[in-house]
């Protein structure tokens, strides 16, 4: 029994610092590449240089080097449309949760509405 009460902790541990070593992953300077989705599913490439700035809980997105938005973000995991497995999903104040990945130098996220859109970033 007294090791199944010393092993809880150790779990709670083992699972917070998971989740911080994934959202320090998504740091840095991000520059979108293509997005797709939508009814039609059409795949879109931007006209102008858009940028995510990933930092310390924060995500900030420019337009040409211009600020539109900052807000404060957390990662949880949880369930997605597009995977029956848990993945990590962009918790803030927006009305819609979006899943995040990194794969390689490229960042991924999915709003979560089956017409909604994927973006696929680079790495700057």
């Amino acid at each position: 029994m007294k090791r199944i009460v010393l092993l809880i902790p150790i779990l709670f541990l083992v699972a917070c610092s998971s989740l911080q070593n994934s959202k320090k992953s998504y740091n840095g300077t991000w520059i979108l590449q293509q997005q797709s989705g939508g009814f039609a599913g059409r795949t879109i490439k931007p006209e102008k240089e858009m940028k995510l700035v990933i930092k310390n809980g924060k995500i900030s997105r420019f337009e040409n080097d211009q600020l539109i938005s900052k807000e404060d973000f957390n990662i949880e995991k949880g369930k997605v449309i597009h995977s029956s497995e848990l993945q990590d999903i962009i918790i803030s104040k927006r009305l819609m949760k979006e899943a995040i990945s990194v794969k390689g130098d490229s960042l991924i996220i999915s709003q979560q509405c089956y017409d909604c859109y994927s973006f696929l970033y680079t790495r700057k």
